[in-house]
């Protein structure tokens, strides 16, 4: 499990991470690029994203290139909407 994501955040990432994938499941440790992501399936994970988990403009395409597993990506996004929260972007 992520080290400071919270549960339903994972939970809520892994579900969209299967469905722009194909795919049943995704483990924290998956990697979006291993189990068959590409750039247009990036694209669309993060409009997924943005418009399922009311994240804005913050959350780059860039970002799934850093944080390609489940568990890294749903640490930044919480990252980010700490930092939103605490005014910092």
């Amino acid at each position: 499990m992520s080290a400071s994501a919270n549960p339903e955040t994972l939970r809520t990432l892994a579900g969209l991470w299967a469905e722009v994938l194909g795919v049943k499941t995704v483990a924290p440790d998956d990697n979006f690029f291993a189990l068959g992501g590409h750039s247009l399936m990036a694209v669309k994970l993060i409009s997924a994203i943005q418009e399922r988990m009311g994240v804005g403009d913050e959350l780059k395409l860039a970002d799934i290139l850093e944080y390609p597993t489940l568990a890294a990506f749903a640490d930044h996004l919480q990252a980010l909407g700490e930092s939103e929260e605490s005014g910092e972007i």
